[in-house]
């Protein structure tokens, strides 16, 4: 495969891969417990990083507090910031889709 055809096709695939990264909501592992289960991981789900990056995105979890819960256990609720993850995510995003444009640009001008 020759420079050219892989710079084709990188370009485009950046595009995209940043506007996913920067648009899509995203999901945040909670701290605490959850019932036992091999494929439970209690998340929270936060907005999408361009919204989430310029307001206060946090969002709210009922988790348990003990190891190895069964129903009836004390459980609390824990607030989950975003805003950190969603600039990292916006910036990412960004830089992602500017480096496909220039590489797409770099494409056709050649």
């Amino acid at each position: 495969m020759n420079r050219r055809r892989l710079l084709a096709a990188l370009g485009p695939f950046l595009v995209l891969l940043g506007l996913w990264i920067a648009l899509l909501p995203f999901s945040r592992p909670l701290p605490g417990g959850s019932h036992f289960d091999l494929e439970a991981t209690p998340r929270v789900g936060c907005r999408t990083p361009v919204i989430g990056a310029f307001t206060d995105d946090r969002p709210l979890g009922t988790v348990y507090t003990t190891p190895r819960p069964m129903e009836g256990d004390p459980t609390v609720e824990v607030e989950v910031p975003c805003e950190g993850r969603a600039r990292f995510r916006l910036a990412l995003g960004i830089t992602l889709l500017a480096g496909g444009v220039v590489v797409r640009r770099k494409v056709n001008d050649t």
